[in-house]
């Protein structure tokens, strides 16, 4: 059972998360410009004024490679002292949310003391005990116990990168700025507080974390939005844009998405009477029958789902526990009527992993959320299975920063393609991967790589472009896997260009990682899935800047007047047939004119299965009438009486008091519709 964290409880982690961006962005600045001679101006002091630097290997390679980063920044567009924001940003927060992910660790005693009694944990023991770090048992007996803790702990870090690689990287800059021992001594005691002791039990933990790291941004975009009137930025979108949804909801959401989905597959679901679905809304017989009858038997590894603007993976946290038991009855109940005949599993053992790598997908535009999105999902699975081995999990990242021309011009070349085709559709795509930093999920990748297929295709006439896959090349399954032929080839040539690069003395550590960060958002945009759910972020377009506010123009116009509502289709053209929407919505796109296009492009597509009407205050943290809500389902649907005929379940709470008010008239009102067959 999820542990909900109480009004106390989120006020404590909101001060630690506050006083602990205070300390890391102050002891990242400091470092920087007392060690490495870096000034918040971009400033970069020759080695030779520098003894720390020249006196010390490590730190010398630290300073080379901020020197890198400068100019790998500059070359990307962004100003020196913006840079170092960025850097003292990352280093801060990639510090604390593996100094968080520890403690969650810990609690779930998924992981050997390591931060419960500092430079005395158990786990620091166990690591000095060990021969190959006689060195630092050496430094510990001579008094050095700071630096033999930094190395325990950065080994602790590189042990878990195995599975959370985005959080644990060894190898990025910010995780050569590690905390010196005054400050990391201060942090430790806050996060030890007895009174943050069952906090570290919760699941939501991490996406209040998240936001409340993120309060002094927003406040000072809202500042610059609406006392001076000024455009978001494009660095100002995750902060302005992200709000932790009220689990209640999530719930709903999921149930009414992915659960529905089973029940249609398998009527004959225990799950139902389970209470793992209590918030699945009754729709009528006629219609779930109908539904059940047109399933098809599928295994559940079959099943995807893909939250667009994932934040820290709420609604992919939900969805993994109904997963989990959606295996499980399927190898229970395998080889009988209606379910198939071998599950997709053999071992239990191995539903945790399973989930990671073939079920559960996830796009954001901030690094910051898909860290701990990661660690979110992998303490699910460990928490599931304590040995459970993560070989993967489908997150991307969208913050990809433009590649220089004159580096993509000299991996192409070296990379000796088979195709002449591989070389054209790499440029090109890397040209519209130009603002994904600020659109993410809204840019058309996989629809522009069709639109680049039929060019070459149309250039060359009947060149089979796509030999050896199945099928035409205008389908969606054969870009699919011809994307996964190219990415390969584009991978295996990143890392041998990195390797050459190397070797001649140049570091393309930012150009590869940035590529692959590209490759990824690219493979997630090709999918199509039968669940897609979210909260997207809201603005409305007179506050966005001139490059998102055209994109919308160009690529949304029905939709183009808030980015919710562009939101709204882009995840329409997620769904597989027969597959579920389900949102968290402001309600204007219902009624606007300036809307109805949109509602009728829906209709065409959709058929509307429930909806939870929640007007104002459904969110806690926002006070007054500004944002009104709705939440709702729709399910894809191809036959087109059903689909215009479709009625769908609703519920009326915009006068129900906020927060858990909305809640408690919710499940009254559902527990009603069960009794009577009537929602109010």
């Amino acid at each position: 059972m999820a542990i909900s964290l109480t009004d106390i409880q989120r006020k404590a982690i909101h001060d630690l998360a506050l006083e602990a961006r205070a300390l890391l962005t102050g002891e990242a600045r400091d470092l920087l410009e007392g060690v490495y001679g870096l000034h918040a101006d971009g400033r970069l002091e020759p080695v030779d004024r520098l003894p720390d630097v020249w006196a010390d290997p490590e730190a010398g390679e630290t300073y080379r490679r901020l020197a890198v980063f400068l100019a790998d920044e500059e070359r990307a567009g962004l100003p020196r002292p913006e840079a170092v924001d960025k850097l003292v940003k990352e280093a801060a927060f990639t510090h604390l949310n593996r100094l968080v992910a520890f403690k969650m660790l810990e609690a779930r005693k998924l992981l050997r003391g390591t931060l419960d009694r500092g430079a005395d944990s158990n786990a620091f023991k166990y690591y000095l005990a060990g021969p190959e770090h006689a060195a630092d048992l050496a430094r510990y007996q001579q008094g050095d116990v700071d630096t033999a803790y930094r190395h325990f702990l950065e080994a602790q870090s590189a042990q878990l990168a195995r599975q959370v690689r985005v959080l644990f990287d060894p190898d990025v800059l910010p995780a050569r700025l590690f905390p010196r021992p005054r400050p990391l001594r201060a942090l430790l005691e806050r996060l030890n507080a007895p009174s943050l002791a069952e906090v570290w039990l919760a699941d939501e933990t991490i996406g209040w974390v998240y936001q409340f790291f993120n309060e002094q941004e927003k406040a000072e975009v809202f500042e610059r939005l609406y006392r001076h009137k000024q455009k978001i930025r494009r660095q100002d979108i995750p902060a302005v844009t992200q709000l932790f949804t009220p689990h209640w909801i999530v719930r709903f959401l999921v149930h009414n998405t992915l659960g529905r989905l089973w029940v249609a597959l398998h009527p004959d679901t225990r799950l139902v009477d389970g209470g793992l679905l209590d918030y699945l809304v009754p729709l009528g017989g006629d219609v779930e029958r109908e539904d059940g009858r047109r399933e098809t038997v599928r295994q559940v590894r079959d099943f995807a789902v893909l939250d667009p603007a994932c934040g820290t993976m709420h609604f992919g946290l939900v969805a993994f526990d109904l997963l989990a038991a959606m295996y499980r009855e399927e190898l229970e109940r395998a080889g009988q009527p209606g379910w198939p005949e071998t599950p997709s599993l053999a071992d239990p053992a191995d539903i945790p992993a399973a989930i990671l790598r073939h079920n559960l997908f996830g796009i954001d535009i901030d690094l910051r959320a898909v860290q701990l999105a990661a660690l979110a999902l992998v303490l699910k699975a460990r928490s599931l299975n304590p040995q459970a081995r993560i070989t993967q999990s489908n997150l991307a990242c969208a913050d990809v920063l433009p590649l220089d021309g004159a580096r993509l011009g000299t991996f192409v070349r070296r990379a000796a393609f088979t195709r002449p085709i591989y070389e054209r559709l790499i440029r090109a795509l890397w040209q519209r991967l130009r603002d994904a930093n600020q659109l993410g999920s809204l840019l058309r990748l996989e629809r522009q790589l069709g639109a680049l297929v039929a060019e070459e295709r149309a250039r060359y006439g009947r060149e089979p472009l796509f030999a050896g896959l199945p099928g035409a090349y205008e389908s969606a399954a054969a870009q699919e896997e011809f994307w996964e032929l190219l990415s390969a080839q584009i991978v295996q040539g990143l890392d041998e260009f990195a390797r050459e690069e190397a070797r001649a003395g140049a570091d393309q550590t930012f150009f590869v990682g940035e590529a692959v960060k590209g490759l990824r958002l690219v493979e997630l945009m090709l999918r199509r899935y039968d669940v897609v759910v979210t909260n997207p972020p809201y603005s409305g377009k007179r506050n966005l800047n001139d490059t998102i506010a055209g994109y919308l123009d160009d690529e949304y116009p029905d939709a183009k007047g808030d980015l919710y509502t562009a939101f709204i289709q882009r995840c329409g053209e997620w769904v597989a047939p027969g597959g579920r929407l389900g949102m968290i919505t402001q309600q204007s796109f219902m009624f606007l004119s300036s809307y109805e296009k949109l509602r009728a492009g829906l209709r065409r597509q959709f058929a509307v299965e429930t909806m939870a009407h929640t007007g104002p205050h459904a969110f806690a943290e926002i006070g007054g009438e500004k944002v009104n809500t709705t939440v709702f389902v729709l399910r894809s649907e191809t036959d087109t009486p059903r689909r215009e005929d479709g009625v769908g379940t609703y519920f009326r709470l915009v006068n129900a008091p906020e927060g858990d008010g909305k809640r408690l008239a919710f499940e009254q009102a559902l527990a009603g519709l069960r009794l009577t067959g009537r929602a109010s």
